[in-house]
């Protein structure tokens, strides 16, 4: 495990992709075979082999372990873990000078990890977290605790840990991924590719296999030669994949989290199926044969507990547009239209919650476009015809037409440190508009700005701020940006009274001043006359709601 802390420093270092792999298929060529699935394991945060086992310890029970050794008050504890941004780095720089820096193998931090799951009480956890921070070198420590939080925030995807097995391996990537994406076990997948066995990895069921991801394109005159496509609406849900194989259902979201109890009727008309299946489509909040506004379909995601009501009043569907296992056969490399005829086949005589989506031939792409935004819809998805379904890519086999509803220009009010490697950057900005002559907030973003304007703005925000909380700085009004969005609701959340769907920083507009941006009567204005209004009031109108 100190090898492996030693490997993860390298790879933060650097920002190139093609060094990560050099480095980490280096690391792994020279690993035993009994410790090569541990450390792709680890390298994909992951603590356990069972991945749905949880050790479900958080930022409070690793300051009380931490409190055990260290001699200072606890709220300098938490101010240290909210400045640096990431628990694993906060306790390795809090614990140097506190440990008895003893070596910690990969073996041992597999027992840890397991030693840490099956103490069920609170207070078992922190005594060993104790115990295992007094005695270990903190390098060491602060990605043993790293894997714990899921995330070892040093610029590594999966996809660059797949990359570095296959060149470990001498196998071709594209091989690896596939029987990655085959089975979900991709420390097995490392030592078959290490035997020369990825041939013989089978396909499995209730792991989230990679989503295929459609290209965006802004314009309908973008797309070449459009009768060769075939055309579907461009839903605005909650894109799901769902695992069925006699009773057991899992459906999987687009971040690869399991959300089966958030839609029971969905589970429930699948386990009816007499097939084994995985389905890609969209979770759709649903009424009267139209989609119900993304605000309604939020309600069923904040719920840790579904009432009857609140089933009544959103009622969700599930609009499958491909099939991707069918009884024993994985059919990501069949052609599309076969997919689409066994998808069909297998969903015939079924109606809500489970549907197929409306597919044609793409003609007139402009009016398809101003249908299915008439539809409730974000746009259109346009499909190659035998295309194969290739996971976690985006390869232009699939491109979607979905332009933002409007930009608006608004003033950065509060800026905050972002995490890992933005953990000393000003990244995410709260935004406000103008009523009158105060400014009123409407949202926040983090995304769109190049990594030179986000270090240019957090040298200029300190010298605007305040106020200081935590890791926020509220600032005084005076950077505008330009923001894009799909879509205005009404927020009790925000002074504006207004939140935007999907906001993100479309450019920094320093040719203008804070009494330039937009105000509150344009975001009313673009609120009533965005399509699907009076649907969405009908829904605000009904009773409970």
């Amino acid at each position: 495990m100190d090898r492996f802390a030693q490997v993860c420093d390298e790879v933060a270092q650097t920002g190139s992709r093609r060094k990560k792999v050099r480095l980490l298929s280096e690391y792994l060529r020279g690993l035993s075979d009994e410790d090569l699935p541990r450390v792709v394991r680890f390298l994909c945060a992951r603590p356990l082999a069972r991945t749905e086992a949880e050790l479900s310890i958080g930022h409070s029970r690793l300051r009380d372990a931490l409190m055990e050794i260290l001699p200072w008050e606890p709220e300098i504890v938490r101010l240290c873990f909210r400045e640096v941004g990431d628990a694993g780095e906060a306790i390795g720089l809090l614990l140097e000078g506190f440990t008895r820096r003893e070596p910690m193998t990969l073996a041992s931090a597999e027992l840890l990890y397991q030693r840490l799951y099956y103490s069920r009480r609170a207070a078992g956890k922190v005594s060993l977290l104790t115990s295992i921070f007094l005695q270990h070198r903190p390098r060491t420590l602060q990605y043993f605790i790293k894997v714990i939080t899921g995330d070892l925030r040093i610029g590594l995807k999966e996809k660059i840990v797949e990359e570095a097995v296959a060149a470990a391996a001498g196998a071709a990537h594209d091989t690896v991924r596939k029987a990655s994406n085959r089975s979900g076990d991709l420390p097995a997948v490392a030592l078959a590719a290490r035997r020369g066995r990825l041939h013989a990895v089978e396909a499995s069921l209730f792991h989230a296999m990679d989503f295929m991801l459609a290209k965006p394109v802004d314009q309908v005159r973008e797309i070449l030669d459009p009768a060769i496509w075939l055309v579907e609406d461009k839903y605005d849900g909650i894109r799901a994949q769902i695992h069925a194989s006699g009773d057991k259902v899992m459906i999987f979201t687009r971040s690869l989290d399991e959300a089966s109890s958030s839609y029971p009727e969905i589970a429930a008309a699948v386990q009816a199926l007499p097939h084994s299946v995985v389905l890609d489509g969209e979770v759709l909040a649903w009424r009267g044969g139209s989609p119900l506004p993304f605000f309604a379909l939020q309600r069923r995601l904040s719920r840790k507990r579904l009432t009857a009501e609140i089933l009544e009043q959103v009622p969700v569907i599930f609009m499958a547009y491909d099939i991707l296992y069918l009884d024993g056969d994985l059919l990501l490399d069949t052609p599309l239209e076969q997919r689409r005829a066994l998808l069909e086949q297998t969903l015939a005589g079924h109606g809500a919650p489970l549907l197929v989506s409306p597919q044609q031939r793409a003609d007139n792409l402009e009016t398809r476009f101003t249908e299915a935004r008439e539809r409730g819809n974000e746009g259109l998805v346009l499909k190659r015809p035998g295309s194969a379904y290739e996971s976690g890519r985006r390869s232009g086999a699939w491109v979607k037409i979905k332009r933002p509803y409007a930009t608006l220009d608004v003033v950065i009010t509060a800026a905050e440190r972002g995490h890992g490697k933005r953990a000393t950057l000003l990244s995410d900005y709260t935004f406000a508009i103008r009523d009158g002559a105060r400014l009123v907030n409407i949202g926040k973003a983090y995304s769109g700005l190049t990594d030179s304007e986000i270090r240019e703005l957090t040298r200029l925000l300190p010298s605007l701020a305040q106020e200081e909380s935590g890791r926020v700085l509220l600032v005084r009004p005076a950077i505008v940006l330009e923001v894009a969005f799909d879509a205005i609701q009404r927020s009790k959340r925000h002074a504006s009274g207004y939140a935007l769907r999907f906001p993100r920083i479309v450019r920094w507009r320093r040719d203008k001043t804070p009494d330039q941006a937009d105000s509150l009567a344009r975001v009313r204005q673009l609120h009533e006359g965005r399509a699907g209004v009076r649907q969405s009031r009908a829904f605000l109108n009904e009773p409970g709601i």
